[in-house]
This record gives C-alpha cells, sequence and structure tokens, in this order.
C-alpha cells in the first residue's frame, strides 16, 4: 500500500485481495469510487467503534447528512428533468396576454387577432401560413371548466364557418374531456382541448401546433385525392395524445415517490436512532454485569 499526504487529503494506492472486496469496488461507478470508498470507511468505523458513538438524534442525522443531500440532489434534478415537478398551479402565472404573446412568439408564420372584445365571438383568431383559420378560446376557471362552455365552442366554430379550433384552460379540468389534453373531432369541425397548467403551461403551444398541422394534411389530401378522409389520422394524433397523458401521469408518479423518498429517509433515520439506543442500552447492561461479576469474585 502506497501512501502520499496533502494538507488536506490524503492519497492511497491499495492491493485488495479479498474478493468480496474486490466485487464490491468492481461494482462502484467509476466517477464516484473514491468518494464512495471513503463513505465505507466512515461507515465501517461507525460500526466497530459502536461503543463510542453517541445515541443522540442528532448524531446519526449528522452521519447521514450525505445520503439527504443525494435525496435533495436528485428532487432539484427532476426539477430541472421534469418541469411540472417545480410549477405550481396558481392563477395570475399566465393569461390571455401571455398566451396571445407566446403563440405569436412561437409561430412567426401565422398571424393572430385578439377578438375577445367583439361580441359573440372567440377570445383568438389565427390564421395559418396557407389562409386556414383556427380559433382559439382561452378560460380560466378554479374548478372544472362547465360542459355548457364547450358546447358554446363548438357553436362559434360553426357560426364562423370554420374547421378547427383550440379550446385551453388554463389551469382546470374541462368537463366531458378526458386527461390533460384531448382532440375531438365534431360535425362542425375538429378541435383540441388542453389543460395548460397541467403541461407545464406549454399545453397550449402543443395544442396548436397539432391543429395547425391536421390543418395542413386535410389540405394537402384534399388536393391529392379529392377529399380523402381524414378520420384515420386524427385517430393516430389521438392515440398519441393518450400516450402523452399516460407520460404525465408518469412524472406526477415520480413527483409523489420524491416525496415519499423524503419521508422515508427521515423515518428510517428515527429508526436508526431509536435501534442504536437499545444496542446502548444492552452494550451498558452487559457492561454492568460485567462488572457485578468481577465485583462478586473479588468479594470471595
Amino acid at each position: 500500500m502506497a501512501v502520499s499526504t496533502l494538507a488536506n487529503e490524503m492519497k492511497l494506492e491499495l492491493t485488495l485481495r479479498d474478493p468480496r472486496a474486490v466485487e464490491i469496488v468492481q461494482h462502484m461507478p467509476i466517477e464516484r469510487r473514491d468518494d464512495l470508498i471513503e463513505r465505507y470507511i466512515i461507515l465501517g468505523e461507525m460500526v466497530v467503534s459502536h461503543a463510542s458513538i453517541g445515541t443522540r438524534k442528532e448524531t446519526v442525522e449528522e452521519f447521514f447528512a450525505p445520503l439527504r443531500n443525494d435525496i435533495e440532489t436528485i428532487r432539484e434534478q427532476l426539477k430541472v428533468i421534469v418541469p411540472t415537478i417545480a410549477t405550481p398551479s396558481k392563477k395570475g402565472q399566465i393569461t390571455q396576454e401571455t398566451i396571445f404573446n407566446s403563440l405569436q412568439e412561437h409561430f412567426l408564420d401565422d398571424t393572430f387577432e385578439d377578438v375577445s372584445t367583439i361580441g359573440k365571438y372567440i377570445d383568438i383568431l389565427a390564421t395559418t401560413s396557407d389562409s386556414t383559420p383556427i380559433l382559439i378560446e382561452v378560460k380560466d376557471y378554479s374548478g372544472t371548466v362547465p360542459f355548457q362552455e364547450v358546447t358554446k365552442f363548438w357553436r362559434d366554430i360553426e357560426r364562423r364557418g370554420t374547421r378547427y379550433g383550440v379550446f385551453i384552460s388554463m389551469r382546470s379540468p374541462i368537463a366531458k374531456c378526458s386527461g390533460c389534453i384531448s382532440v375531438k373531432d365534431e360535425s362542425s369541425g375538429t378541435a383540441l382541448f388542453v389543460n395548460d397548467s397541467e403541461l407545464n403551461w406549454s399545453g397550449h403551444i402543443l395544442a396548436y401546433h397539432i391543429v395547425r398541422r391536421l390543418a395542413g394534411i386535410e389540405s394537402a389530401v384534399k388536393k391529392e385525392s379529392q377529399g380523402e378522409d381524414i378520420c384515420k389520422i386524427i385517430t393516430k394524433v389521438h392515440s398519441s395524445i393518450l400516450e402523452l397523458q399516460k407520460n404525465t401521469a408518469s412524472i406526477n408518479k415520480i413527483e409523489d415517490i420524491a416525496d415519499s423518498l423524503r419521508r422515508t429517509c427521515k423515518n428510517k433515520l428515527d429508526e436508526l436512532v431509536d435501534l442504536s439506543g437499545t444496542l446502548r442500552r444492552n452494550v451498558d447492561e452487559e457492561i454492568k454485569s460485567i462488572i457485578e461479576d468481577l465485583g462478586r469474585v473479588e468479594t470471595k
């Protein structure tokens, strides 16, 4: 074993002969091997020196602090990987004006007009680069958007003679619409219904993109096959949306698991404290018993 010592660290070159030790080190990630071996040494010392370790909760928590920090690091990384975990659904975080500006920024080839002040109209009138109109309705309810609003939306589409629409609920479910996003095809047209907050306030972009693509596909199909039905395409899109809903559910499950890990770690620490206390009492009783036995021997 070679040893070199610096001011705040010690470097070792070890030769492992125990097969179990070799196996343990081989299964450690190379980039974390030094850190893990260091922790194993500390843990081994803790076990060997059990009699000298206090049983106070603070002592045990201090030892396992790196593990708790790892849990926090994982949660912070999840917030980056899965933004919905970190996004609270509070009123005022997004407005109709925000959605309007967002659509303008993401779809530069299309035009958007705020028509919310026009009586018996929709909120936003979008026109694609190939002159296809798309009506966009924005709702901000604290509870489920009532079905009457959905019915009115279909009437507006029919009244304006358009084929496509997007119905956006900022932060709550929409009556008779399953999941965070769904596509519906009625006699008056095709529309996407989306709960924007459930998709990290980006659902309106996805919904508009899908409707825009459907409009383009239908236009191309009509030119090439004189009105060929696009039901199969809509069915395929709907299937993809269902898969998206499953992924969103998985994201929510990840958040629940992260919270559960936090609680479980605390509970395990408490169990370790209790176990350590029990062992300490056992050790003390054994020591006391030995002393008493020795005392009886000395008096004879």
